[in-house]
């Protein structure tokens, strides 16, 4: 009988590549944006991901043991006011999950761990809707400005922006201008006040793994806040249009930007001090 795989030497997330997006060496995060079966209330897919899907999934030590960091963001029941206009909020996802594995090699054997078929995989179509328009990207990680080294994530207010590049634009033309704009806009400090942490996580370069389907956007920006009234705060700055919006539509297909608002629950972290909660928690957006 085979052995199942087990996970790689540990890797240092402070060793950081100031082009993720050119090569698939590195921490590689896999996202994945839910969508809720139509029998199911908003409340009872919550309730099942965050107290009996995550403390599962972590249970399943064989296979969790390839995830270095998971992150599930849970979905406001009511959009956010004052985004930008052409920020465009999809209301079939229900936030996001998000992994972090050592390496791309990982992600493989993380997914074809036998206990992911016998358990996990079991336990998906129990709360998602496959076939409603689920999205996985694979992705590197270009942390642009985090406000403390151990950021408390969980509870703080997540606003995703997904963007599918213009077509005449280059993958490197494209992951390029958006990391140019990024800096700029972490340097503004009307800005920056506003935020506790901004990353973009770039589409994994070509060849994308063939055992996954092409991935529909091309890069995530991720802005973090203290809560809600700092997201409407930071989106209403001047700055915020002035120095990144244009450009960043100047990027997207269509001009559009499609944006989901979430509350962030770490569930497990070994790159940080903070703390994590596998097991259940209390339950609420307020």
């Amino acid at each position: 009988m085979s052995q199942a795989p087990s996970p790689g030497p540990w890797v240092d997330p402070e060793i950081v590549d100031p082009r993720p997006w050119a090569c698939h060496e590195g921490i590689v995060k896999f996202i994945e944006f839910p969508v809720r079966l139509p029998a199911m209330s908003r409340r009872a897919f919550h309730l099942y991901w965050q107290r009996h899907h995550s403390p599962h999934v972590m249970n399943a030590t064989g296979f969790a043991q390839f995830m270095r960091k998971y992150v599930t963001t849970h979905a406001f029941p009511e959009a956010l006011s004052g985004l930008p206009p052409h920020y465009r909020q999809v209301a079939a996802f229900e936030g996001a999950a998000e992994v972090w594995i050592a390496s791309l090699r990982e992600v493989f054997s993380w997914l074809s761990h036998p206990l992911y078929a016998e358990l996990i995989q079991p336990d998906e179509p129990r709360f998602i809707d496959a076939a409603g328009g689920v999205e996985v990207i694979l992705a590197r990680e270009q942390r642009l400005f985090r406000a403390e080294t151990d950021l408390e994530e969980t509870d703080l207010v997540k606003v995703h922006a997904l963007y599918r590049r213009r077509p005449e634009l280059t993958p490197p033309e494209f992951h390029e201008r958006l990391a140019s704009i990024g800096s700029v806009l972490v340097a503004e400090s009307s800005l920056r006040r506003h935020l506790r942490q901004f990353v973009i996580s770039h589409r994994l370069c070509d060849p994308y793994p063939e055992e996954l389907p092409p991935p529909p956007v091309d890069a995530v920006a991720e802005f973090w806040f203290e809560g809600r009234a700092q997201a409407r705060a930071f989106f209403g700055e001047p700055a915020f249009a002035e120095v990144y919006g244009r450009v960043e539509q100047a990027l997207a297909a269509g001009g559009e930007v499609r944006a989901v608002e979430s509350k962030a629950h770490v569930v497990h972290d070994e790159y940080s001090f903070q703390s994590t909660v596998v097991q259940p928690r209390s339950f609420g957006w307020s």
